[in-house]
């Protein structure tokens, strides 16, 4: 079997998505594959491949992390800020105590509390 690039495997997979969301019969081809060729090692590199792929095509998938639920109003502004058609990932961690840290394909932003005190203890110790 031809060993396929993650680039044309990621590429296969945005080209079988709509509004977002991959086809199951896409994942489990893709699937079916990775563990064929013994490449399932490969997944998380796979994964981030495809993310790429669908962000330069215009959606791109966020994954966001804050202490509570977001607000609408919170939503709307990042996905502004983000551009193009968002798919937020949301992660409700009561350890950042507030704020919100965004990573999308390619950047990463994190406004949390944490992040900030951690900084100050940093700044502190030196």
């Amino acid at each position: 079997m031809q060993k396929l690039s993650r680039r044309k495997i990621a590429e296969y997979v945005a080209d079988n998505s709509k509004d977002g969301v991959v086809s199951a019969a896409a994942l489990k081809e893709v699937a079916a594959y990775l563990q064929e060729t013994r490449r399932t090692r490969e997944l998380p590199l796979v994964v981030r491949t495809i993310e790429d792929v669908l962000a330069e095509r215009g959606q791109v998938v966020a994954r966001v992390t804050s202490a509570r639920p977001l607000e609408a109003e919170l939503r709307k502004t990042l996905e502004s800020q983000i551009g193009g058609t968002v798919y937020m990932q949301e992660t409700v961690d009561e350890a950042v105590l507030g704020g919100v840290k965004v990573t999308t394909p390619g950047r990463s932003l994190d406004a949390t509390l944490m992040k900030r005190i951690n900084s100050i203890r940093s700044a502190k110790q030196a």
